[in-house]
């Protein structure tokens, strides 16, 4: 880890591919089963988003046309697994630093590599929910993603007027949320906020997530720290 709490991409790429693997397993044991975290998917249909978005992914790493977003190019794989192989490759035969589309200024291989490996981890966390049985996200892991979260919106996000303190309690990780100049402020530091949300780094990711405030310590006013869950990609 770095001192911007950010993984190594190559360790990245292996969380993407066992992630990826774990998701399908879990959702085949019973697409039907509803997604708690996720109640408008059953199974089947967060698989079905699951190869879109990998699909997505490998088409513009294979395209590699940084200026412009690039349509999906050939067919979607009927398999679950197909899809996330053929996305996988594309990451390992490109250099993590070859240009590509992405909506952030991060616009290489290294930036799809991050973003599957976090999307593919907290949707295995969505799909073993179904099963009653959810794998814990290492801590190391879950510092990447919220750094990842944190710094993954659009230009165009509108976000709350009123401040928010993200504080770790299983390691050296907080961060201050706040608007100056109508431009959002990041600092990794301790702070006071209008909300504050204390809790392991696993949780807190989670969180940012829109997936609840289990396990959390919540100050402040609820609609602030509800809202700043509420924020897209």
């Amino acid at each position: 880890m770095n001192q911007n709490n950010t993984m190594d991409l190559k360790e990245l790429l292996a969380v993407a591919e066992q992630a990826g693997r774990s998701l399908i397993d879990s959702a085949e044991k019973d697409l039907d089963a509803t997604v708690p975290t996720c109640p408008e998917w059953n199974n089947l249909e967060l698989l079905n988003h699951m190869k879109m978005v990998w699909w997505f992914a490998a088409s513009q790493i294979n395209a590699g046309n940084e200026t412009e977003r690039t349509a999906p190019s050939g067919e979607m794989k009927n398999s679950p697994l197909e899809q996330l192989e053929t996305l996988l490759k594309a990451c390992q035969v490109n250099d993590f630093s070859s240009p590509c589309w992405s909506w952030t200024t991060n616009k290489t291989v290294g930036f799809w590599v991050r973003r599957m490996a976090h999307e593919n981890t907290v949707h295995n966390w969505d799909s073993e929910g179904t099963l009653d049985s959810r794998s814990s996200i290492s801590t190391l892991l879950a510092l990447d993603g919220i750094e990842e979260k944190l710094f993954l919106y659009p230009a165009d996000t509108e976000f709350p007027t009123a401040s928010i303190h993200l504080h770790c309690t299983d390691c050296e990780g907080e961060w201050m949320l706040a608007l100056s100049s109508g431009e959002l402020e990041i600092k990794r530091e301790h702070g006071k906020g209008d909300a504050a949300v204390k809790g392991r780094a696993e949780d807190i990711l989670l969180y940012l997530w829109g997936r609840g405030q289990e396990n959390l310590e919540c100050f402040g006013d609820e609609e602030v720290i509800n809202t700043w869950a509420r924020i897209g990609p």
